[in-house]
């Protein structure tokens, strides 16, 4: 018996070790390359949570002012992103931090709700909550909530 409950421990310390050592590991957060995208009425916010799981946000659009959330996606990872508002006028892109050029791989208004973004390099991704030119212009105030999932 003694050698049964010994054998359990080892390939219990065994798995445990494997799957700390064997587990995903996810990029260094760009945050610098986040700060440059971003605009003068948005604050970046990196998520924590674990490589492989997901983690649930929520805010609030303020006209033009809102949070975007810098997220470290692993090559080959897919981070999926859901949009929860009780209002019609709530949206999000996702853009590639490296990429200065505006363009969104993800864009809310033509994309929907979800987001479903293989990541084709370890990169990061910036998620800009935001609601329409006209709504944001009469200052509007838009809740909402996203859940963030890496898998």
């Amino acid at each position: 018996m003694h050698v049964a409950k010994t054998g359990i421990i080892a390939l219990t310390a065994a798995l445990l070790t494997a799957c700390a050592v064997g587990g995903p590991t996810l990029p260094a957060a760009d945050t610098a390359a986040a700060q440059r995208l971003i605009s003068p009425d948005e604050t970046l916010q990196s998520l924590s949570f674990p490589a492989m799981g997901s983690t649930r946000v929520s805010g609030t659009i303020d006209g033009y002012k809102s949070p975007a959330y810098l997220v470290p996606v692993a090559k080959g990872k897919t981070l999926t992103v859901v949009l929860d508002s009780p209002s019609n006028n709530a949206y999000f892109n996702v853009q590639d931090a490296i990429d200065s050029s505006g363009y969104a791989v993800f864009n809310g208004n033509t994309g929907g709700r979800t987001a479903r973004l293989t990541a084709p390099a370890d990169m990061s991704y910036v998620i800009r909550p935001f609601q329409p030119r006209a709504s944001a212009r009469r200052n509007e105030r838009v809740p909402y909530s996203l859940r963030v999932e890496r898998s």
